[in-house]
């Protein structure tokens, strides 16, 4: 865990008591007859949980009437199958999750948008700079985006598709036990798709190159089809949109909050805020992820674009991780969150 000492570089624009009362104040507090509302949250540790903990340690979640156990999975599969038991009301990952369900008959939904782009990069090792000048001459090599069948994987195969190559002309490595920093640093792989912070340590450190940032909106655009992806969303299960739907219009009500607070915040205050959840190794990396990927990539709200939807679906309907695509009509609540083009 992070000492004070690691804070103080970051101190010139630390946030006080009263910064984080006046937040609180600024959500409209739910009228007495509707009381607090408990509910169980998932979420994945890391930086990709930044929107969870900020409106749990700015007590966001208590000012909009929420009385919010946040729970950390090692697993997105875990967490997944927790919501589909009833065990928790909503999680934080990826849509995916309602593609794979929706497709065996069991109705979760996305009920807030969180990610707008697709925010991670395809990096190659720098002394391979000469021979690595495009995808496809990745070709042979040794790679790593993650476990089969993720998120990060199917980018990756969606890059080889469209280069002219296949899952079969790499040699791929999972990343189940080693952070993509450890193979890259280690030379167990010769490429790898990555986020922060390991993306920002080894660009730092000049161990690796991007090849493909989809940030880039000219790589966005060729890849994904579409200027958005939602890579990123809240999601919950029908029985929670039908019983407790006051509780999905207060965790829409956060989400904005925090949007909101991220758009308006320097990183480093941030960084404050959120900080000790992190490896103090890691806080000057997260600070630049801060200052690039989210920056960009978080929503200025939780509305749900439907392309934005799609395009992240066509992902995985066209490496075949899901075999129908599920229509916006179906794996979507947009009440509270609202829907845009």
């Amino acid at each position: 865990m992070p000492t004070r000492r690691d804070f103080l570089k970051y101190a010139s624009l630390g946030v006080t008591t009263a910064l984080a009362t006046q937040a609180c104040n600024n959500i409209t507090q739910p009228s007495a007859n509707q009381g607090t509302i408990s509910v169980k949250l998932g979420a994945v540790s890391g930086i990709n949980s930044i929107d969870v903990w900020i409106p749990q340690d700015l007590g966001y979640f208590n000012a909009a009437g929420l009385n919010a156990e946040v729970i950390t999975f090692q697993s997105s599969a875990k967490m997944r199958d927790a919501l589909i038991a009833g065990e928790i009301d909503f999680t934080a990952q990826a849509p995916l999750h309602v593609y794979l369900s929706r497709l065996k008959g069991v109705p979760l939904n996305v009920v807030a948008n969180r990610r707008n782009l697709v925010d991670t990069s395809l990096i190659v090792r720098s002394d391979l700079q000469s021979q690595i000048k495009s995808v496809a001459d990745l070709k042979g090599k040794k790679v790593s985006a993650g476990e089969i069948g993720t998120w990060s994987w199917a980018v990756f195969v969606k890059y080889l598709r469209q280069n002219g190559l296949s899952d079969r002309d790499v040699e791929y490595v999972q990343s189940t036990t080693a952070s993509t920093y450890t193979l890259i640093k280690s030379r167990q792989v010769d490429a790898a798709i990555a986020g922060a912070p390991d993306l920002h340590k080894l660009i730092k450190e000049g161990a690796v190159f991007q090849l493909l940032n989809a940030l880039d909106p000219e790589v966005h655009k060729k890849y994904f089809g579409a200027n958005e992806a939602m890579t990123r969303a809240w999601l919950s299960h029908e029985r929670v949109t039908s019983q407790k739907s006051e509780a999905v219009k207060r965790l829409v009500e956060v989400a904005n909050r925090t949007f909101t607070y991220m758009h308006q915040t320097p990183p480093e205050q941030i960084l404050q805020v959120v900080g000790k959840r992190f490896d103090s190794k890691n806080l000057d990396a997260i600070l630049t992820g801060l200052n690039t990927e989210l920056k960009r990539s978080v929503p200025k709200d939780a509305s749900i674009s439907q392309e934005a939807y799609l395009a992240d679906q066509k992902v995985f309907f066209d490496t075949g991780i899901i075999k129908k695509m599920v229509p916006y009509t179906e794996g979507v609540f947009d009440k509270f969150a609202g829907r845009r083009a």
